[in-house]
């Protein structure tokens, strides 16, 4: 859930749910759910999806640039790849942000991946690849509380090795069933017992008796197991088979049809609006309308990843090293300017007064010529007010309202000229 939140955050405003939009992946309200993750399994497609889409075009512009003269294509190298990359981000900062992108998502599969196979190695080097971005876009109760959860996994080998050796055989995760690729993680699994077991008004009533409370969360798995057995048998008895020992089911032909159909469709769109790995330009473009973004927020994506990992590193450094700070201490944000909060030029009080003037007196002349060229009325004319509040009380054309801290100068004004007249 953290990861599709942080995702979202990175590619709000960008045009990427536009794109999902014209695929016909998504309708307009489920795109925007994408942003939010309030969906985590439809949140979870739309980036493979688009990881799929985005490797896709990465491999398409590397041999479009990297076709030799006589028209024959260079066999992909993973060495020369990755410096082809490295070339290519330097040199555009469009092209950096959606690499960078891709490299987000695929932490995400990678994290997944990770959960379903019960590699506890890849669960540890998952999350450490993503912590450093959680500091860098400021999701604070994460980058605090998964830096204590990475230093706690990393402390077993000292601490408790025949718990590190659980983990590694897969016991940090839950085998519902005998199907590849299917483990889920244990508080998944815990939200899975509580809505088999919980009837229609919840745990209400059972917080008040401890011992009502207590023999509730001990039946609690042991009824969830005789539910799931009961189900398995209903099946059967209606001439149904259990997926028992088979793949995973997003394997099956029809869904891996269905998946390839959207990422056919995904890629016919970014081809449209065109390439994002062939844009060689130093502007920070949005996907569908081509609008360009300022310097800040182009900053934002060069700087994003030095950023994250000192952050990181400083915040290990002092309060789980050192422990010179407390973890609850808080740290500062970095509000980095993104596509959907790009850097906005504050103006002085003084500049938004000159502002408003210049404004009523191009109103004033306005107004006033086409006054006089209809004949109209000019005490009437002169009698009316440019603005709906009058500009002693408004700030920027807006009426000021007060706060009752306000009388406390008047009230402290009063009390020291009464003192004067009468001391």
């Amino acid at each position: 859930m953290g990861v599709l939140k942080l995702l979202g955050d990175w590619l709000e405003d960008s045009g990427w749910k536009n794109a999902l939009i014209q695929a016909n992946i998504a309708t307009s309200g489920a795109a925007d759910s994408f942003i939010r993750a309030s969906h985590v399994t439809k949140t979870r497609h739309a980036h493979q999806v688009t990881a799929a889409t985005l490797q896709t075009l990465l491999k398409q512009a590397y041999s479009q640039d990297c076709t030799q003269d006589d028209g024959s294509i260079t066999q992909p190298d993973d060495e020369v790849f990755e410096e082809w990359c490295t070339q290519q981000a330097k040199a555009s900062v469009h092209f950096d942000y959606w690499l960078k992108t891709l490299s987000l998502e695929v932490i995400l599969l990678v994290y997944i991946r990770s959960l379903r196979e019960g590699n506890f190695e890849l669960y540890v080097q998952s999350l450490t690849q993503v912590m450093p971005w959680m500091f860098a876009l400021d999701h604070t109760h994460y980058s605090r509380w998964l830096s204590v959860h990475i230093r706690d996994l990393m402390d077993l080998i000292d601490k408790h090795p025949e718990v590190l050796a659980k983990f590694k055989s897969g016991k940090f995760v839950v085998h519902k069933t005998s199907n590849k690729f299917s483990a889920i993680a244990i508080d998944q699994c815990h939200e899975q017992n509580n809505a088999v077991i919980k009837g229609p008004g919840g745990a209400i009533g059972l917080t008040g008796n401890p011992g009502a409370l207590r023999r509730w969360m001990v039946a609690g798995p042991e009824i969830s197991r005789i539910t799931t057995e009961f189900e398995e048998h209903a099946i059967r008895g209606y001439g149904g088979t259990p997926n028992i020992g088979n793949l995973h089911h997003d394997q099956a032909p029809k869904v891996q049809a269905a998946f390839m159909k959207e990422v056919r469709a995904l890629i016919t769109v970014f081809q449209e609006m065109g390439n994002r790995f062939l844009e060689n330009t130093q502007d920070l473009l949005v996907l569908v309308t081509r609008d360009i973004m300022g310097n800040p927020v182009a900053e934002t994506v060069r700087k994003v990843e030095c950023l994250d990992e000192e952050k990181y590193t400083k915040f290990v450094g002092e309060r789980l090293e050192l422990c010179t700070k407390p973890v609850t201490d808080t740290h500062p944000k970095n509000k980095l300017p993104l596509f959907s909060r790009p850097q906005t030029k504050m103006q002085s009080k003084q500049q938004m007064q000159l502002a408003a003037v210049k404004s009523d007196c191009s109103l004033f002349s306005r107004l006033y010529i086409s006054c006089q060229s209809r004949d109209g009325d000019l005490n009437k004319f002169f009698s009316q007010e440019n603005q709906a509040a009058p500009p002693a009380l408004s700030t920027g054309g807006r009426l000021r309202l007060g706060v009752k801290a306000d009388l406390l100068h008047c009230l402290t004004s009063d009390k020291t000229n009464h003192k004067r007249t009468f001391g």
